[in-house]
């Protein structure tokens, strides 16, 4: 059995460091998501500016798993997107660039993660702690808005640079896992924590784009679980309004 996603904390030495498997659970994650999950509901959230082919309202559809005792939250949204705002995506949600040569490069593992700040709405800091071997440790603050404390996270970040899947589709993946560190502000935090996989498919003869996100997570303190079920679907699609209307306004 290959390499599985779960919420459990990762030391470096414990962490995968295949990228072919890597690859392969996501693709073996996100495939099951619009066929065995359950569907949840389809959220429409209004782009001031949009830089795909679709009109001014953005449909999120979300779904719901429950794997191994964890419960999963996806996020999916289909677009039509031109090469050139396709190849704009994959900057800033990716990280990977083209060379000269035309060919996917990914120089900066941690660019990815500096852009999230700037259209997750309720991300407040980013730190990049280190680059090692792929992974990008960060340490993340979030704020959910009175009277709840300041939720640190920290975690470990790997991008996969777009390949071509079997079936002509190309697909990159960004990997996030719970990071076994310590908190650097025990006292004024909540410790809180995620694991997610985001993949961005792409058919170069349709111009479709699907844009995919798990993630299960739990925002510790005295939320319950069943309240942060019930909001965190809400708040995850909107993510997908907010990067657009961000990237429109972004130069190439």
């Amino acid at each position: 059995m290959g390499f599985q996603f779960t919420t459990r904390p990762y030391t470096f030495e414990n962490l995968p460091h295949s990228k072919s498997e890597l690859a392969t659970a996501a693709e073996l994650l996100t495939e099951q998501v619009t066929t065995t999950w359950k569907k949840g509901k389809c959220y429409t959230h209004k782009v001031a500016k949009n830089p795909t082919q679709d009109s001014d309202k953005v449909q999120v559809q979300a779904y719901y798993s429950n794997i191994d005792g964890e419960q999963w939250l996806s996020r999916v949204s289909k677009h039509t997107v031109d090469p050139d705002i396709y190849q704009k995506m994959i900057k800033y949600l990716n990280g990977s660039t083209r060379d000269s040569e035309g060919k996917w490069q990914l120089e900066d593992r941690s660019s990815r993660s500096r852009y999230e700040i700037e259209y997750i709405e309720v991300l407040n800091k980013v730190d990049i702690a280190s680059v090692k071997d792929g992974w990008v440790l960060v340490n993340l603050e979030y704020e959910l808005g009175k009277p709840l404390s300041t939720r640190e996270f920290n975690e470990w970040v790997y991008p996969i640079e777009p390949y071509t899947k079997s079936n002509g589709v190309e697909q990159s993946a960004v990997i996030s896992l719970v990071a076994d560190e310590p908190m650097r502000d025990p006292q004024n935090h909540t410790h809180a924590f995620y694991t997610s996989i985001e993949t961005l498919q792409y058919n170069y003869d349709t111009n479709e784009l699907t844009w995919i996100m798990c993630t299960s997570s739990d925002a510790g303190g005295n939320v319950p679980k069943w309240l942060q079920h019930a909001t965190i679907a809400k708040t995850v699609t909107k993510d997908v309004p907010f990067f657009l209307d961000w990237i429109s306004e972004q130069k190439q």
